[in-house]
């Protein structure tokens, strides 16, 4: 059962929202290594949950080393790709158009071949780790999940930060 409840936002300043809006929030409870190695155990009594638990324990080092050396990494569900984790490189500060490559070297007339690398070099790239859910397994969490509401809440409309 996944539980959510309600949202009634009175306006988030900082986005220009001065209306009522209504969005919903999942209220989930935190499931750690030894929770999840009990329930590998009991889709396969084969596998230990000690067994489970230290892989489970490893996997996030064992994700990063891959990653490192460029693979991106694939759980299954069966034969069906259910998640893939991935390093997600990014140009600092965003993608460069003309005026921001203008800023970052003002000599430059127009995007090219010949210069996008130097630009990108003075932005600077940057990685970071991204995880997709394919749709065959959030299709699969519809099916057999079920949702309840928890609650209705009115939410006091949020003031820009100084």
């Amino acid at each position: 059962m996944i539980r959510y409840k309600i949202c009634i936002n009175n306006g988030i300043e900082a986005f220009g929202i001065d209306h009522k809006t209504i969005t919903v929030c999942e209220e989930l409870k935190k499931c750690d290594e030894n929770a999840l190695a009990r329930e590998i155990n009991h889709e396969n009594p084969l596998i230990p949950e000690q067994v489970a638990k230290s892989v489970l324990d490893n996997f996030c080092k064992a994700a990063i080393n891959l990653m490192s050396m460029g693979y991106s990494v694939y759980l299954k569900n069966g034969d069906d790709v259910a998640i893939r984790i991935y390093p997600d490189v990014n140009i600092n500060g965003g993608n460069i158009n003309i005026d921001r490559a203008r800023e970052l070297d003002p000599s430059v007339a127009e995007l090219t071949e010949d210069n996008a690398g130097e630009l990108v070099s003075k932005a600077g790239v940057s990685v970071r780790i991204k995880a997709e859910c394919q749709h065959k397994f959030i299709k699969q969490l519809q099916t057999e999940a079920s949702l309840m509401r928890t609650d209705v809440v009115e939410r006091a409309k949020k003031e820009r930060k100084a």
